[in-house]
């Protein structure tokens, strides 16, 4: 094999693991694991989750600020609840409302809080058809 062959084969080499390395970061850090209520506390503490509940109403302490507090619990199990906190642009769609769907991205603590850098919440009434 000649000198020039040893080099291209080498710089295609190494090209290959930079690449397979970039996007082995990229999807390692995009990634998040989605949760029930039920499913993230027997799971215990974990870092970048989505977990998906229902809003505990007359938990939400906050609202119309950047700071809030609320309580969430799993759809099929009420008993089963977290705490979440979060700081940040708070949705319009976010109110105060008994089994209102929330889904919050976060790490998820020792003493059942889930410090949330992001919430949504769904609204499945406002995109029903009118009667």
């Amino acid at each position: 094999m000649s000198s020039r062959a040893i080099k291209i084969t080498v710089g295609a080499v190494v090209v290959a693991v930079a690449v397979g390395v970039l996007i082995w970061v990229a999807v390692g850090r995009g990634s998040v694991t989605y949760y029930t209520v039920s499913e993230l506390i027997a799971k215990g503490p974990v870092q970048q989750i989505s977990v998906s509940g229902e809003l505990t109403g007359g938990t939400v302490q906050g609202l119309g600020t950047t700071s809030l507090k609320f309580v969430m619990h799993d759809r099929d199990n009420p008993d089963r609840t977290i705490s979440v906190t979060y700081s940040g642009v708070i949705p319009d769609s976010f109110k105060d409302q008994a089994d209102a769907e929330v889904v919050a991205q976060g790490d998820f603590a020792a003493g059942q809080t889930l410090t949330a850098t992001q919430i949504e919440a769904k609204c499945p009434s406002k995109y029903e058809a009118a009667k």
